[in-house]
């Protein structure tokens, strides 16, 4: 039963001042758990196994377990611009999050492995790495996703890729290919609606080229995630797959941005440790 843990968050972010820092410590500490806060990601490197409590959305969970690794258990307190992971685990207090870290409440999750880099909820190429580049800039978190994909949806070029896996072949033209270990992507997007983060396999997207009629119907069914079922849309449940492209392009993991030309793509099951 842990009786420390460590608070890591995002000093960059206008969200976390001092008190309110100060007042997660306070709160944790009441209920039992002693609380190290931490804000410098190289300092999670050499932690000893323990209980990491990430106050952030999708981007400081990335950064949190690309930087400790899957030796420890991790809670979120889903206070980020993009919290699409959190989305799919019911929101507790402090008050309740703590009884849980107390009792050692460990639910093992499925992620991500894309060229070496964790990705707990979503990785892919194309125009959602484009998009992502993009949402960086973007301070106000209702717009972060939607303005970008808003300005830029007509003039995106399609990508060359050849894309291999155990049971599915691809080469062309794409738009866009994302492979989805949660639910949500993308600021609410209900990008994988049969996603399950236990099932040893992660749900591939990937769409051709296509017409404007086409891209804007995907746009606004992709919300109810009504959209598996459009013709330029290849869904497909993996275990792992090849990417290659025919240059170096970005590709994103959880919204953090990557470049390469060839990705590999897998599945690790029940390597992910969650206490939520």
């Amino acid at each position: 039963m842990p009786a420390k843990a460590v608070l890591f968050y995002n000093p960059n972010s206008g969200r976390y001042n001092a008190g309110r820092i100060a007042s997660w410590q306070a709160e944790f500490t009441f209920f039992g758990i002693e609380i190290q806060g931490i804000s410098n990601p190289e300092e999670l490197t050499s932690l000893q196994p323990t209980h990491i409590i990430v106050a952030g959305g999708d981007g400081t969970l990335h950064v949190a377990i690309n930087h400790a690794g899957l030796k420890h258990t991790y809670s979120i307190l889903p206070v980020g611009s993009g919290n699409d992971f959190a989305a799919g685990f019911k929101r507790l207090s402090v008050a309740d999050l703590a009884k849980k870290i107390l009792s050692d409440s460990i639910i093992y999750y499925d992620i991500l492995r894309i060229n070496g880099i964790y990705a707990h909820n979503v990785c892919g190429t194309g125009f959602e790495s484009f998009v992502a580049g993009k949402a960086r800039k973007i301070r106000f978190a209702a717009l972060k996703y939607i303005l970008p994909i808003a300005r830029h949806m007509f003039f995106y070029k399609p990508i060359y890729a050849k894309i291999t896996s155990e049971k599915y072949k691809y080469e062309g033209l794409i738009f866009m290919i994302t492979m989805g270990n949660g639910k949500r992507s993308g600021g609410g997007f209900q990008m994988f609606p049969k996603a399950d983060l236990k099932d040893g396999k992660m749900d591939m997207i990937l769409i051709k080229k296509h017409s404007v009629v086409q891209r804007l119907l995907y746009v606004f069914l992709v919300n109810f995630g009504k959209h598996l079922h459009l013709k330029p849309v290849e869904f497909k449940q993996l275990v792992s797959c090849r990417i290659e492209l025919e240059e170096n392009y970005s590709f994103q993991a959880d919204g953090d941005l990557y470049a390469a030309r060839v990705l590999d793509v897998s599945v690790l099951q029940n390597q992910l440790r969650m206490i939520m």
